[in-house]
């Protein structure tokens, strides 16, 4: 035999060897997730970074009693919290706008003020006073209410028309 006949006989005996063979390989995968401690503002459903709205509606030049609003996510004033069974407790905090002085919220039409308060309830004997921490127990895995209700102060002064606003950051902290 030539070697021409060798190489075409080594060729069809390692194709023939090379059906057969077969490899395998595994391995595994590690598969995780971390709950950490949290809270998260909701709706009801899933988390929301706008928490709502305080709209005191539509006002002629003077009024002589304070101007009431809640918010408008919840018709009871509240805006909801969730958090998971490893916090017992978180704080509220809400601070003075992006017109107030420090020691007051305002709304701005760009040249005038109104100054306005916040308050935990409707009748407005408790506050939430710039930058302080107000608590809330967490007893339940439910949505937890965190209410908020405002009012514009009474003003006997007219004042100039046009769309009065503020921007309020609320600091949700376990």
């Amino acid at each position: 035999m030539t070697s021409r006949h060798w190489m075409v006989i080594t060729v069809g005996a390692l194709l023939l060897l090379a059906e057969d063979a077969q490899a395998a390989v595994s391995g595994q995968i590690n598969a995780r997730l971390t709950l950490i401690a949290g809270c998260e503002v909701t709706n009801g459903v899933s988390p929301v970074s706008d928490v709502g709205s305080l709209d005191f509606g539509q006002q002629g030049p003077t009024w002589t009693n304070p101007i009431k609003a809640s918010l408008n996510d919840n018709t009871a004033g509240k805006l909801n919290v969730a958090c998971n069974p490893s916090v017992t407790g978180f704080t509220v905090t809400i601070d003075g706008g992006a017109h107030g002085d420090g020691t007051t919220r305002r709304l701005s039409n760009g040249s005038q003020t109104l100054s306005y308060h916040l308050f935990l309830d409707a009748s407005g004997s408790q506050s939430y006073s710039i930058g302080q921490q107000h608590n809330f127990a967490v007893t339940s895995t439910g949505q937890i209410p965190i209410p908020v209700f405002g009012a514009v102060v009474a003003n006997t002064r007219a004042v100039p028309a046009g769309v009065y606003t503020d921007t309020l950051t609320v600091t949700l902290d376990w």
